[in-house]
């Protein structure tokens, strides 16, 4: 069974989209998502593409984005210290995709740190997920037939939005959106029809969904969460490094860049709140936020990562601290296809690579 969706989707590849006319003379990479892939997946894909497609040889990549960012990282200079020409010792990479999001602490000569691999349901889709309950929840009226496209549209509202009066309350902010669905119902209505496809949001729901999905470092299922805790799981001379270095890639962390304050500031300031670093009235306003939903912040919760205070707070205003960036100039949604291209271009050892002669040897 297998076999025949692979063949499906790679036969497509090849011919529609490489359009390879002699294959036993090309080579393919293969991104695996998973770290440990079943035998029988790794199996049915190298029969695939080598019996059947007569590719000349095959690599297979386990980790994903985080198997290849590695051969990216090495030829740039991400470091917040001008003088530093080296890469980082450790680096910590955040893959938001479309439903899940991916955490791991990657070190030179490594694509990363098993232990610190870290997988949440923080995409992108389950974030417009959390934003729609949150507003049927609220009981508004447009959510009755509404959809994910709806939501999407209301995110894209808001960030491409004015920013107003910080002092202005979300729980009184409104935004005007129009909604897809509106607009097909309009058009589907006669011409006599008033009906207008502009609406009021309220944009709380969509603040406190978002807070739930990424911000939220007492909820194990959030992606500040999830960093935190990859970077207690690494070394404790790696976690300092991590820190300063956390790259954003995949095309959800392209889709909410910038939100609110901009996605590297939001989580910033939510991982210096986590590890009880002063920022401002910031952590304050958080925990009254929790008391006013009857969830007082546990004692064990608020003291989960405070031994990572000192990575992340800044000495007397100098060098350190949290720092989160973008793999610019390349964007985070294809840096990691940058780096296997990277990857796929150097001499490699022969070992790495699997032909149809030696596929009985490697399996």
């Amino acid at each position: 069974e297998w076999e025949k969706t692979l063949y499906s989707l790679f036969s497509f590849i090849v011919t529609s989209i490489l359009f390879i006319q002699r294959p036993s003379r090309h080579r393919i990479l293969v991104l695996l998502n998973d770290i440990f892939p079943p035998r029988y997946l790794r199996e049915a894909l190298l029969r695939v593409l080598l019996d059947y497609l007569n590719l000349g040889s095959v690599l297979l990549v386990n980790g994903g984005a985080f198997g290849s960012m590695q051969y990216l990282l090495e030829g740039m200079n991400l470091s917040s210290n001008p003088s530093m020409t080296q890469q980082p010792k450790a680096s910590l990479l955040v893959d938001i995709g479309t439903n899940e999001a991916r955490v791991a602490v990657s070190v030179p000569g490594s694509p990363f740190l098993v232990e610190t691999y870290q997988v949440i349901p923080a995409g992108y889709m389950t974030f417009l997920h959390q934003v729609l309950s949150l507003y049927q929840e609220a009981s508004e009226k447009w959510t009755t037939d509404a959809t994910l496209e709806d939501v999407n549209a209301i995110v894209k509202a808001w960030m491409s939005a004015p920013k107003t009066d910080t002092s202005i309350t979300a729980a009184t902010t409104t935004i005007s959106v129009e909604l897809p669905t509106k607009i097909k119902q309009s058009n589907e209505l006669s011409e006599s029809s008033t009906t207008s496809s502009t609406i009021q949001v309220l944009i709380q729901p969509l603040l406190e969904a978002f807070r739930q999905v990424y911000l939220d470092y007492t909820q194990p299922t959030s992606l500040v969460y999830a960093i935190l805790n990859s970077a207690l799981a690494s070394p404790i001379d790696f976690r300092k490094v991590a820190l300063q270095n956390i790259i954003l890639i995949g095309g959800g962390s392209v889709a909410l860049r910038s939100f609110g304050n901009g996605m590297t500031v939001e989580l910033e300031s939510a991982i210096k709140a986590a590890c009880g670093v002063s920022v401002g009235d910031e952590t304050q306003a958080m925990e009254e936020e929790k008391k006013d939903d009857g969830m007082e912040i546990s004692p064990i919760a608020r003291g989960r990562f405070q031994s990572l205070k000192a990575a992340v707070g800044r000495n007397n205003g100098q060098d350190g601290g949290v720092q989160i960036k973008y793999p610019d100039p390349f964007a985070a949604d294809s840096a990691h296809w940058v780096g296997a291209s990277v990857m796929g271009k150097l001499r490699l050892s022969n070992e790495d690579w699997v032909s149809a002669s030696a596929r009985g040897e490697r399996l």
